[in-house]
């Protein structure tokens, strides 16, 4: 097959630790959130965006508190805490407060409008096209190669490139991504057994070596990669 920027991306992701979409798009939605921080805070049209979806998730504001946005922050959140005040003054004397805050959103036909957080929104595109890329790349026999000797997906990123609703990718890229899948997961079960027998008091003399770290990419293997970026 043609190797395209995107097929060589997800190739060197292969060669790292932990799930390999699970980086790849940690590093989109990382180069977001630093889009925004230094240019795109000030645009009216996401401004807007932002005050539908009262701001980003939990976990995304906390990474740009981390990435030092505080002014870019300050500005925005600033009208969001306005509109909830308006929203509670408006609210006074009413006893029927429980819609208080869905009234914000409501458009005209009663449907809620809330956005969701725009940074998640910008992963779960960047999710869809590593799928796409995955799936013509598993045809590929340097890549299934590369795959099997990769630390696999995360189980979510599996059920997702496994059921994701795509345009049909031609060749039969599921059984590849099953038998790679397979392949990479009996590797680290051999590693945690090897661990858990060193925990052993009979074997604590034996020496260590990387099956005592196996415990970590277990963990990131069924609740996906720690949302870490190396900066470069």
């Amino acid at each position: 097959m043609e190797h395209s920027r995107e097929y060589q991306v997800l190739l060197d992701a292969c060669q790292h630790s932990g799930c390999a979409l699970c980086r790849l798009s940690h590093e989109s939605t990382y180069r977001y959130l630093a889009a925004w921080k230094y240019e795109l805070f000030t645009d009216v049209d996401l401004q807007k965006e932002l005050r539908r979806s009262q701001g980003f998730c939990h976990t995304h504001t906390w990474e740009l508190v981390q990435m030092g946005a505080a002014l870019q922050i300050a500005q925005n959140y600033r009208s969001i805490l306005s509109d909830t005040v308006n929203q509670l003054r408006e609210g006074e004397g009413n006893a029927a407060s429980g819609g208080l805050f869905r009234r914000l959103f409501d458009t005209k036909d009663g449907k809620e409008q809330r956005l969701r957080c725009p940074a998640c929104r910008q992963r779960e595109q960047a999710e869809t096209h590593l799928v796409h890329t995955l799936r013509h790349a598993l045809l590929d026999s340097e890549f299934q190669a590369a795959f099997a000797r990769s630390a696999g997906l995360c189980l979510d990123h599996l059920r997702l490139t496994s059921e994701l609703k795509l345009n049909d990718t031609p060749g039969d890229w599921l059984t590849a991504l099953r038998k790679g899948q397979i392949v990479c997961l009996q590797r680290l079960d051999a590693e945690l057994a090897e661990m858990i027998r060193k925990h052993d008091y009979r074997f604590k003399e034996e020496a260590r070596g990387p099956e005592m770290v196996s415990w970590l990419s277990a963990a990131g293997l069924v609740a996906g990669e720690e949302n870490v970026v190396e900066k470069k």
